[in-house]
C-alpha cells in the first residue's frame, strides 16, 4: 500500500474506535441510571458528608425519610462554563448504600454566581437559608432536579 492508503486506514481505525468508545460510555451510563432505578426501593442506608467528615448516617426505616423517591427523575448534563457558575468543591456529600455498599453518591454544590443561572438550572436549584444549592451527579457531570427528601435531609442536619 501506498503511504495515502494507510493515512486513510488509520484515520478510518481512529474514526472506528471514537465511534464505539462513545457508544460504550451512552450504553454504560444508561445501566448505570437503569441499575439505580431498579434499585432505588432497596437503599437501606444514607451518610451525609461534609468534605471527609461525616455529619450523618441514618439506616433502616429512619433513612426511607430521606431516600429519593424518583431518583434521576430530571437529569441535565453540566457544561464546563455552567459548572463554572457553582463553587469548585462540594459542600456537602450524600452516600445512598444497599448493605453497606454505595448505589450511587452525589455532591452538593453552593452556587457561587446566582446571576448566571440559566432557567432551567433556576427550576433545579433549592434555598436552604440564604444559600442556594445544587445536587450534582459527579460520575456522570449531571444535575440532578431537587428534591424535598434531599432538602429536607441538609436542613435538618446542616447547621
Amino acid at each position: 500500500m501506498n503511504k495515502r492508503r494507510w493515512k486513510l486506514v488509520i484515520f478510518a481505525a481512529i474514526i472506528l474506535i471514537g465511534a464505539f468508545t462513545m457508544q460504550f460510555r451512552e450504553k454504560n451510563e444508561e445501566e448505570v441510571i437503569s441499575s439505580i432505578l431498579d434499585h432505588a426501593i432497596e437503599i437501606d442506608a444514607i451518610e451525609l458528608y461534609k468534605g471527609e467528615h461525616s455529619l450523618f448516617r441514618t439506616t433502616g426505616q429512619d433513612a426511607t425519610a430521606y431516600i429519593e423517591n424518583y431518583p434521576l427523575s430530571h437529569v441535565k448534563k453540566l457544561s464546563k462554563n455552567e459548572r463554572a457558575i457553582f463553587e469548585e468543591k462540594p459542600v456537602y456529600h450524600i452516600v445512598y448504600e444497599i448493605k453497606d455498599e454505595p448505589l450511587y453518591e452525589v455532591d452538593i454544590l453552593k452556587v457561587a454566581i446566582s446571576s448566571e443561572l440559566s432557567e432551567e438550572l433556576q427550576q433545579m436549584v433549592f434555598n436552604i437559608g440564604e444559600q442556594q444549592y445544587l445536587i450534582y451527579w459527579a460520575k456522570e457531570k449531571k444535575a440532578l432536579e431537587q428534591s424535598l427528601n434531599t432538602q429536607r435531609l441538609l436542613e435538618q442536619y446542616v447547621k
